[in-house]
């Protein structure tokens, strides 16, 4: 009886080792198995459920971007928040020339950590309008640092996809990440349909004598800054009224 259990548990380590050395020895699956595999298996992923990532994934179904049944409260400002740093808060009264029913809420120094921050505190307060202009990205990289690249991502998951966001390029003559900013953006506006770019850079690099200390406009800059907000939500609410 001894002799037979002794032949018995050899066998089964036997039978295990092989069937062990068998599977060390069949080829890793490769990427794109294991993509199609996870695919066949798992549910479609969508803006809402995907993990944001430094270089975003091109959405595959498009949302349909706010459209207000009049949308000229727009063109006005109405309906529409505004969250900036100090290049916004420092033209705030010459912006509300031009959007007189506009909500800006910006502050100096502000980065984007401090853009989330603010537009949680406008969504608890009921005030986080369906229309963002969002003025961010002066005082710090949108990506590849913490806990930057950690405020980019969670301001974009807060105001989500069914917002219509509009997003300033930036510009500052001395800044290291203005460049990387700004690319950042327009990548966003490609890959995410509900975001359109106001390409405040190309127009404040053509006029140098705006800036008196290289990032702050001067109040000749201020209202060229102003005049592209509100053009921006002409351009895109009431395109045949606008002539140009």
């Amino acid at each position: 009886m001894r002799k037979f259990l002794v032949y018995f548990v050899t066998f089964l380590l036997m039978t295990c080792f092989v069937t062990v050395s068998a599977q060390s020895s069949e080829k890793p699956p490769t990427l794109k198995e294991t993509v199609d595999k996870v695919r066949e298996k798992s549910e479609p992923i969508t803006e809402e459920t995907a993990p944001f990532s430094e270089q975003p994934t091109q959405v595959t179904e498009k949302p349909t971007p706010v459209q207000a049944q009049d949308v000229s409260k727009y063109l006005t400002g109405e309906g529409v928040t505004m969250i900036g740093d100090s290049i916004m808060n420092g033209n705030r009264d010459v912006i509300l020339e031009q959007l007189p029913d506009a909500l800006i809420d910006a502050k100096g120094s502000r980065d984007i950590c401090g853009g989330f921050e603010a537009a949680r505190r406008l969504e608890q307060q009921g005030t986080l309008s369906d229309v963002v202009i969002v003025e961010l990205g002066t005082n710090g990289p949108l990506l590849n640092h913490e806990p930057y690249a950690s405020g980019t991502q969670n301001i974009l998951q807060l105001l989500g996809t069914d917002r219509q966001i509009f997003w300033v390029t930036t510009y500052c003559s001395y800044s290291q990440w203005m460049n990387m900013n700004n690319a950042f953006i327009w990548e966003l506006s490609k890959t995410r349909p509900n975001i359109k770019v106001i390409d405040w850079y190309s127009l404040a690099i053509e006029h140098p004598e705006w800036f008196p200390d290289g990032v702050h406009p001067n109040l000749t800059g201020a209202r060229e800054f102003a005049k592209m907000l509100k053009r921006a939500l002409e351009e895109f609410y009431a395109p045949q009224q606008t002539a140009y």
